[in-house]
């Protein structure tokens, strides 16, 4: 394998269709913002004489007893209404997030596979995506419940014995289960990142379902295991690189915007801070094609030597 064919290879893939950075960006580039205003802090240095009346301890006492009047005047039935109003919400909110992640996954690797047939656009990558999403998060949801079905079994030992009493057991149980954890948690990453990319670009290329893709994912890796593992510290290495020189790219930027910030140049922080957000977006976009390029060109790799 020819490594840095490969990393050349797969920047053009990224760099040539600029669409695909919008399908990267929302499979896993999606970040949240939040905003506060620091305007309200008030820092009362005047000493209180005991003798004088504390009008803002008393006007805060008032707010807090007609807030409480207010509240316990609200029937119960309004709090259970916006209670399910509030879960539902999150819940619609949460599903959406779902599917966006994994349409436009689907929608990013069908891309780069089907490449050489048609340009990648969004019309065709929205299509793919509605076709694919499904079975990524299916496949995703599967590696998830393993974990969390390993963490369950390694669990149980230790809360039984903390419910039958035997406390020194069950902590030297529950450190040996850590270290354990542990070193199942570094494996299982590895083998099943690859096996999860694996088993994407399987779903797409051969049409095959969820869990043949995974028994398929899971005969190339065993057979091409020492190549695979190569590719992924490759990766591994080239992602870690890539990190650390956004890190010392937006150093300087933090150190700027902590000293406005205690200059209190609110104005000047958000000039600086928005076209940051909308590079660091972008760039984000940029660097989820160019992985999911990366290991849509090893797949197509290990199936030309399977001659699929």
């Amino acid at each position: 394998m020819d490594f840095i064919a490969l990393i050349k290879k797969s920047f053009s893939i990224a760099w040539e269709n600029k669409i695909l950075w919008l399908f990267g960006f929302l499979s896993g580039g999606v970040g949240s913002a939040g905003a506060g205003n620091f305007s309200g802090f008030s820092f009362p240095f005047s000493p209180i004489d005991s003798k004088t009346p504390n009008f803002e301890t008393e006007k805060t006492e008032e707010l807090i007893l007609g807030a409480h009047d207010t509240v316990s005047q609200v029937p119960i039935e309004t709090w259970i209404f916006l209670g399910v109003a509030i879960t539902v919400v999150i819940l619609v909110i949460f599903t959406i997030g779902i599917f966006v992640s994994n349409w436009s996954a689907a929608a990013l690797v069908a891309s780069i596979l089907q490449r050489n047939t048609q340009k990648p656009t969004f019309g065709s990558g929205a299509r793919l995506g509605m076709k694919y999403w499904w079975r990524f998060y299916l496949v995703s949801l599967v590696f998830g419940l393993v974990l969390l079905g390993i963490i369950l079994l390694l669990g149980f030992p230790v809360v039984i014995l903390f419910l039958a009493g035997f406390t020194p057991l069950a902590i030297a149980t529950l450190i040996v289960v850590v270290l354990i954890f542990i070193i199942f948690l570094i494996v299982y990453s590895v083998v099943g990142s690859l096996i999860l990319v694996l088993s994407q670009r399987l779903i797409i290329h051969k049409g095959v379902g969820v869990m043949e893709s995974i028994r398929l994912s899971g005969g190339l890796l065993k057979t091409h295991k020492g190549e695979s593992l190569l590719t992924y510290v490759v990766a591994l290495g080239l992602n870690m690189a890539i990190s650390f020189v956004m890190l010392i790219i937006l150093f300087p930027l933090l150190i700027i915007g902590g000293i406005l910030f205690f200059v209190g140049l609110w104005w000047l922080i958000a000039i600086i801070a928005i076209p940051a957000m909308i590079g660091l977006f972008i760039f984000s976009g940029f660097l989820q094609a160019f992985n999911a390029a990366y290991w849509t060109l090893f797949y197509e790799h290990l199936a030309a030597k399977e001659g699929w």
